[in-house]
């Protein structure tokens, strides 16, 4: 009786869903990669907050603590195209129709001088120049940093920058020797850098400076605290 093989066994039948499912695997992994990459790189790689670093602004600046808003009296004049909310300031007491106070104007910052502390760091002198300040008799003080108020300081081995851009505006009370500052409203970043190394960028804070003793007349003017020395030059008469 011949032998004859067995018949060859049939083809095993492929699982309609496999191919589909790699396609779907290949597919969600080149997604999940976008999404990832998108993350990392959209904005320059830069946080939700338009730029701003985080971490703790390393300056601790000595101030005093800031105060709630104030009524701001009627204005009797203006100074034209102050920016921010507000670009006007006032004395204390109402002024005679002959003694305007000398502090009502706009000047520039022509010498800055602060002692500033850098946390774990010192205390160093920083300097520079450029920002505007804004009074007259409504109330409110504006300095307007504009693109940027550059401020310098070294220990010898670290270069220090810091930089103020936007503008802060302060209700203000000027008893003819001192002017004394109190509810701020900034509006702004400001940018710590060391050694051209950007250790913190943030909103600029509602820092409230210590009252200061004022030497105006009809050119110049001078403010000067226990931290601070600022030479300003008149750029618009008073009101």
């Amino acid at each position: 009786m011949p032998f004859y093989p067995p018949p060859p066994a049939p083809p095993r039948p492929r699982n309609p869903l496999l191919i589909p499912g790699i396609i779907f695997g290949v597919v969600a992994l080149l997604l999940v990669g976008g999404v990832i990459v998108y993350a990392v790189t959209a904005g320059g790689g830069k946080p939700a907050d338009q730029g701003l670093t985080g971490g703790e602004n390393p300056v601790s600046a000595p101030s005093v603590a800031p105060t709630e808003d104030e009524p701001t009296p009627e204005p009797t004049g203006a100074l034209g195209g102050l920016p921010g909310p507000s670009g006007s300031a006032s004395a204390s007491a109402a002024p005679s129709a002959t003694a305007v106070p000398c502090i009502w104007g706009v000047f520039l910052e022509e010498q800055h001088a602060e002692q500033v502390t850098v946390i774990n760091t010192g205390t160093f002198q920083f300097t520079g120049n450029g920002a505007y300040h804004r009074y007259n008799e409504s109330g409110r003080v504006v300095i307007d940093y504009g693109d940027g108020m550059h401020l310098r300081g070294s220990n010898g081995s670290t270069q220090f920058e810091y930089i103020f851009e936007g503008f802060i505006s302060y209700q203000f009370k000027f008893d003819g020797r001192t002017v004394t500052y109190s509810s701020p409203r900034p509006d702004g970043t400001e940018t710590f850098i060391r050694n051209g190394h950007v250790d913190y960028k943030g909103k600029l804070e509602a820092r409230v400076p210590p009252p200061m003793q004022v030497n105006c007349g009809p050119v110049a003017m001078s403010l000067t605290n226990q931290i601070t020395t600022i030479q300003l030059k008149r750029t618009s008469k008073a009101p």
